[in-house]
């Protein structure tokens, strides 16, 4: 996906202005609250973004809690990178520590632990969690095509961006379906962010606290448009 097609998606005015007009009628002015996914430590945040890929919380949340207790030192980045060194390879990490026997998901969590260190290694005078939330802020939804990871794509790279606490959302079926009803048309990852980010911004909304109202009514079924 080339950076045209990014550009081409935030300057369709008459969209921007449909969807900024529909927040304004439905959604609170409330601040997102931080989700505990936040508050863990950042090598915890990275395997939870990798884990989360097609999986459900349900399946996540219990192997993030044993690695954490089997590893409580390992708060860091790059300490997880230095424990998946220890490893004859990330398939045998994975499946040994996260109770996962997926090659081709260890392969991913491997080169997302790298490139976020190759982040953390950039700037060595600020802390490691500083450093990343800075990251999140000022990194951009077309950036995921410079890590060039099989299999991460856009979606996982917005998530990994929300958990070190950047305002932002990743393409969920609630944001699309949401999109779609007030376009009356089918509407893609890439269009679907990229209208409820400008739409966000120009009502003052915060995107997440948007995003997470959009997700209730539509997993309580109650309908949103």
């Amino acid at each position: 996906m080339c950076e045209a097609i990014f550009q081409m998606k935030k300057i369709n005015e008459s969209d921007i202005a449909a969807v900024a007009t529909r927040l304004e009628q439905i959604v609170p002015n409330t601040a997102p609250s931080v989700s505990p996914g936040q508050l863990r430590p950042p090598a915890v945040r990275v395997i939870h973004c990798v884990l989360s890929l097609n999986r459900s919380y349900n399946f996540v949340l219990p192997r993030l809690e044993a690695f954490r207790d089997s590893h409580p030192d390992t708060q860091r980045v790059v300490e997880l990178a230095n424990l998946m060194d220890s490893y004859p390879t990330p398939h045998a990490f994975v499946k040994q520590e996260l109770n996962y026997n997926h090659e081709d998901r260890a392969r991913i969590l491997q080169a997302v632990v790298k490139y976020v260190c190759t982040i953390v290694e950039g700037t060595p005078r600020a802390s490691e969690e500083e450093t990343l939330k800075q990251w999140a802020i000022q990194a951009k939804p077309q950036d995921y095509q410079t890590l060039n990871i099989k299999g991460f794509g856009l979606a996982g790279f917005q998530y990994l961006r929300i958990l070190f606490g950047a305002d932002t959302i990743k393409p969920t079926v609630h944001i699309k379906r949401f999109i779609s009803d007030i376009l009356n048309r089918k509407a893609s990852d890439v269009e679907s962010l990229f209208l409820l980010e400008s739409a966000s911004k120009r009502t003052s909304l915060s995107v997440r606290a948007v995003d997470l109202f959009i997700w209730d009514r539509g997993t309580r079924g109650k309908g949103i448009t």
